[in-house]
Formats: C-alpha cells, structure tokens, sequence
C-alpha cells in the first residue's frame, strides 16, 4: 500500500472516530444528582425563553411593525433585498410560512434539549419529556381567546399553536422510545408495569392521537371528531403527565388547569341564549339575525366575529358543551352601532333553524392596526382637541364626522381589501366605515355563485369602491382562489382549458377596470413606467362589466354648469335647461342593476346550476356602482400602481388633475396602504404573498379550519 494511501485511510479513520466519539450513548457516566440538576435548569431556561418570546417578544414585533422606521427596513428588506430577483424568492420554502414558523421553534426546543449533555443519551431522553410537559402552559396560553396579548389576534397565533404542538407530541414519542431502548439495554423492561410508567405510555397515545387528528385532510375531513379528540384529550394528558412525571411538575400542573379552567369560565360566563331569525339568500348562503342586546360583550370595531353553536334542550347535552365548545366562529356582517346582528353562514356548516334558540358568545372585536376607537370626550371642544392631537391627514376631519358614532380614527390613506365567499361579512362593514372616514378602499369580493349577490339587497351600505368576480369554479368555497402573477410561476395567459370536470381561468384578469368600459378597446392601457419588480398583467379576454352603470343612473350637470360656457346673469335658456334636466321627474338616485345569469359559455358555472329556476330568480340585482365580472382576479402590476397613487384611467391620464405622484416618496406612500384579506386560505396565502413581495402592511383573516 502506498504511503498516499495510508494517509487517506489514517485521515478516514479519525474522522469516523472523532463523530463516533460524539454520538450520544447510554454509557457516559454521569452522576445522578447532577444529571436530574441540569434536566431541571435547561428545562426552566425553555420555559423562560418560550414565555419571553411568546409573551414579550411577539406583541413587541406587532407594535413594531407599525412605525414608519421599522416599516421602511421591512419595505426595502423584502422588496430590493430579498425581491424576485434573488435566489432566496425563487426557493418555495422562503414563501412556506408554516415552514418558518415550524423551523425556528424546531430549533429552539432542539437546542435546549442537546445543549451542555456531553453526549449522555440518558439525560437528552430526560429532557424531551421534561421540555414536552413545561412547553404545555405556552402551548395552552396560545389557545385562549381572546388573546391577552396586546395588538394580537387569537387566530394569529394558531399557527404557532399548531406547530409547536406537532414539535411536542415529537418530543414525547421520542421520549418514550429512547426509555425503552434504555430499559432493553439495561434489561428492566419489567419497569413498563409500574403505574406511574403506564400513565406515560397513555399520555402518549393520547398525543398521538390528537397529533394525528390535526392533520390537514383529517380535519377538514371531520373537523368535529378532531375537536372533540383535541379537547378532551388536552385534558387527560394534563392529568396523566402529573402523576407520570418524576420529578414532579405540580407547577407545570397547576398552569395548565388555570389556563384551561379560566377558558371554560370566560366562555360560560360569556355564552348567552338568543332566538335567531334566517333569510336563505342562495344555495350556498344564508342570513341569519338576533339581537345586539343578546350579546355580552358589544362590538367596538367593525368585522367582529362571534362564536354560535345550536342550544339543546337535553340537559346534559347542555352541559357537556359549555365544558367542550364546540362554536363556528362567523364575522358579524353589520356595524357595531346596530341593533341587529347579521351573519353570513356558508350552507352546511351549521343546523339553521328559524326561531331556534342558539348559545352565542362574544363579541370579539378584530386586531385592525390600522383602525382605533376614539374615545368619548367629555363635549365638542374636547372631540376637536383630542382629533387634532391625533391627527390623521388622509381623513376627513369635520364637526359632522366626529360626532358620528361611525367616526373612527383611521391610520390608513389606502386599503385593499380582498375576501372570497361567506367572508363578505367581514368586508362588508370594513367597508362602509373607510368610506365614511373618508378612506380611499376598494373591496374585491371573489364568489363562485353568482346568486350570492342578492346577499347586498339585505345591506344598507356604501358600496363604494366594490368590485365581484364570479368564478364559476367547482367545489367547496374553501377551494377559492385569487391568482398572483410571479416570475418563478408558469405563464399561463394564453391557455383556456375548460372541460366539464375542471376550470382553468382564461383570463388574467386585472383588478384595475373603468366602470364605463369599452368592449371594443383594452381595458387597461399599457404604462411606460415601471414599478420595481412587478409583472404587467395581461389579459387574453378582456372582461366586461356586467353591472355597468347607464347614463340614466345620474344626473350629469357638466352640460348646464362647464366652465366654457358664458351666460348673462339675467338671462337664463329655459329651454336648455330643462333639457339637461330630463330627469326631474324622476328618482334623482341611482337605481339597483340588473345582472343577467352568466353567458353560456362560461361552462364551469353549468356544474352549480342544479335546479331548475324561473327566469326571474335567474337575475340578480346589485347596488349600482358595484362592479361585477366573470373571472377570477390576478394580482398584479395595476394594484401596486394603485397603491401608489398611480392608477389614473387610462382615458384621463394625461389630464392635469391625475395625481401620479411619480417623484414621491415610495416607501412613505406605502406605509399608508393596507392590504387586508379575509377568506379561504388558497386567497389569503396568494394575497399574504404577493404583500410580502412588495413589502406593505398586511392583515389576514383565515376562514379555514
């Protein structure tokens, strides 16, 4: 053998016997005393750490993200730094925020549970279970609701609840699997018949099982077996861990049942009886109403959402809810200043039964950042001291206003929002309150059924800004999407594949439409200017407004008072004004449009028509002014113009009154603009995506389960 090769063997070997030197094993010897120390102190520090970052560290990052520093770091970090045309976007994971979340608590639960053990298996062993049993409090803490964190939405913090549960059950499987490695070694598997060993292995199917449960298709799939499962079983293995665990963790114990019993009695002491009232409004929709005097805590901003469930007259039933709470959550659709709470409730999800009692708790006001209450001065002169103290430029600031019970403090110039099927009810009054105020907002609502529009004639509201795409697509609403237009995605503007089983948008369709649009000319005029990094969208199809306004709608006074006309004061064309006045006689407001079914070729919609209908229940009326197409929307180029101001039409673009702001402050301009979406969560995460992409302040309320 060569001398070269002697040298690669001696250098392979001492490699293979420097990482075999450091593999944990069972046979380092290390005292007991000091052991059963250090399982106890790094399992504290975890305690620490999990309670810190959770209870100090997250609100802090929420509060944050508010300001104009911190928004500006955040703008040019996600939109320059880490823009499309970096290596890190083109990679899925940078966009999986279930992988980030579940990466950095992996990580931190592994480094307290390997740190400082000199590779003794014996006390890593100990320390998953002891770290399993001390991340239950936190892990229950993230389940409460209302979230006592401030600036915090509960739903916000499910995710996290999710993950690192997932990451607990782990510990405690392998927890469970290095012990009996340990005890076949050590040939005391006898030791498995003590009570206090068998509530361990109980415990631990019981996490199994509940980790099981939590998968995606299995809860979707039965969501209530996996509730009851979650519920009931969180319980016994709070009970079992304490009298397995040795040491013993009555600390640890005690947490929990506080946690979980103030749980039941904030909701028992906040769960009233009330008689609701339903309105079926299409084969996927339905109304229902009751009272705001049922309600224990009353709504203060606007999209609250309050928890229902059917109320049985067994009384044990009754009982074994109040301790199991099994409520649909659903977004109150109407103000908080009215007297009668509206639901929008997808089919299906809940028994609905006119004049049927109903356990209702709530309400649970929304986490909007960018919405705050005033509060109630004492007269006038305080309103107007208190206003201006808070100043708000981009809201309308008069004596009308601020004594509105609709008057809210705005920090906001521009918000878009997107929602798709039942989560209208959460745009609905989002909406009417940023009109008010004085907000620029445009709200896009994507539904599959168009019948779902005859939802708006139960709402006196602003419609203002309102735009509806009916998708026509088959299956559950959870199944709604929006489309995003990216660099690392297949081009896909060309390709109309319909067939009776699938549906593949033909358009590329872009939010951006003049309400008076012209079928025989584009519908969005190609801009020299770009933005960043954003991708023009294109359309293949142009789409037409469906709901589009008539010129008998309004009044048009331009042709009486224009500027280029120059009449003696004395002297007055009778004549030609009652012709600019034709409509004297009639209703001056304008009136609700009719929409008509889809047009036959938009097949993926011959899949909901199921049943037979008259002609007249065929059309729907909506508000005039809202928009309405057949489609589904992309998310591209034209919405971040029109976050910035820069979405002149394309008939007016060059007129002087276009405010393009071309030589503003980019980042200042979008520390204003919200974007807000409510829904199914194929919608939130493409919405959730193309925000972060472009670095502005984002709000999600996911509707899935």
């Amino acid at each position: 053998m060569s001398p070269l090769k002697d040298s690669n063997y001696e250098e392979n070997t001492q490699l293979i016997d420097w990482i075999t030197s450091r593999i944990p094993t069972f046979e380092k010897e290390v005292d007991k005393v000091v052991r059963t120390t250090q399982v106890r102190t790094w399992t504290r520090y975890c305690l620490l750490c999990s309670t810190i970052m959770i209870c100090i560290l997250l609100p802090l990052r929420n509060y944050l993200i508010l300001t104009e520093r911190f928004f500006s770091i955040s703008h040019r970090l996600k939109h320059h730094i880490l823009g499309r045309q970096s290596l890190l976007h083109k990679s899925r994971l940078y966009h999986n925020r279930s992988f980030r979340i579940c990466l950095f608590w992996f990580a931190t639960l592994c480094f307290f549970t390997f740190y400082n053990t000199q590779q003794d298996l014996l006390q890593i062993t100990k320390r998953m279970g002891r770290i399993a049993v001390a991340m239950m409090p936190p892990l229950l803490f993230l389940s409460l609701r209302p979230s006592p964190l401030p600036k915090t939405l509960y739903l916000s913090l499910l995710p996290i609840h999710k993950w690192i549960s997932r990451i607990v059950v782990l510990e405690s499987l392998l927890h469970t699997g290095f012990y009996l490695l340990y005890m076949q070694k050590k040939n005391s598997l006898q030791k498995l018949k003590k009570l206090p060993n068998i509530y361990g292995i109980i415990a631990m199917l019981l996490f199994i099982a509940i980790g099981a449960t939590s998968i995606n298709p299995v809860r979707r799939c039965n969501f209530r077996l996996f509730y009851y499962i979650h519920y009931s079983f969180t319980w016994m293995t709070v009970i079992l861990l304490h009298f397995h665990a040795r040491p013993g963790i009555p600390y640890y114990t005690a947490m929990n049942c506080i946690i979980l019993s103030y749980q039941i009695y904030y909701r028992v002491s906040h769960t009233r009886q009330t008689v609701v009232t339903t309105y079926p409004v299409s084969p996927s929709l339905t109304l229902l109403e009751f009272p705001l005097s049922d309600l224990t805590n009353k709504p203060t901003l606007p999209s609250a959402h309050v928890r229902l469930n059917i109320c049985h007259k067994n009384f044990i039933k009754r009982i074994f809810f109040k301790i199991i709470p099994f409520q649909h959550p659903f977004t109150i659709a109407t103000l908080p200043t009215d007297e009668t709470i509206k639901l929008i409730i997808r089919n299906g999800q809940l028994p609905l039964r006119t004049n049927k009692s109903y356990d209702v708790t709530g309400a649970f006001d929304p986490e909007l950042n960018f919405i705050e209450q005033p509060t109630k001065p004492s007269n006038l002169t305080n309103s107007l001291l208190e206003t201006y103290s808070n100043y708000n430029p981009f809201q309308v600031n008069s004596t009308s206003l601020l004594t509105s019970p609709l008057h809210y403090i705005i920090h906001a110039k521009r918000v878009l929002i997107f929602v798709g099927g039942s989560a209208i009810s959460f745009g609905l009054p989002l909406l009417r309150i940023l009109n008010f105020n004085g907000v620029v907002v445009r709200l896009i609502w994507v539904s599959r059924d168009y019948r779902d529009l005859k939802l708006l004639s139960y709402f006196k509201n602003n419609f203002q800004g309102m735009e509806i795409y009916i998708s026509g697509c088959i299956g559950k609403e959870q199944d709604i999407q929006i489309d995003y237009v990216d660099f690392d995605q297949p081009s896909r503007e060309n390709v109309c594949d319909i067939s009776e089983n699938t549906f593949h948008p033909c358009q590329r369709i872009c939010a951006e439409q003049t309400l008076h649009s012209d079928e025989t000319k584009p519908i969005t005029k190609g801009r020299s200017c770009k933005y960043g990094s954003i991708k023009k969208c294109s359309t293949s199809t142009n789409l037409t407004n469906m709901a589009e306004s008539k010129e008998i709608d309004e009044i048009d006074f331009t042709s009486m008072f224009g500027s280029g006309k120059k009449k003696s004061k004395s002297v007055v064309n009778v004549s030609e004004l009652e012709s600019g006045l034709t409509l004297r006689n009639e209703d001056p407001f304008r009136k609700p449009i009719t929409i008509n079914p889809p047009p036959c070729d938009f097949k993926p919609y011959n899949k909901l028509q199921t049943n037979m209908e008259s002609p007249n229940n065929m059309k729907v009326k909506v508000p005039s002014g809202v928009k309405v197409y057949f489609g589904r929307p992309t998310l591209c180029e034209t919405d971040y113009e029109w976050c910035l101001e820069r979405d002149c039409s394309a008939d007016v673009q060059d007129d002087a009154g276009c405010q393009t702001n071309y030589e503003s402050n980019e980042i200042e301009d979008l520390s204003n603009v919200w974007v807000v979406a409510a829904g199914p969560a194929g919608l939130v995460e493409s919405t959730r995506r193309w925000t972060n992409d472009l670095g502005l302040h984002f709000h999600a309320e996911n509707y899935a389960v």
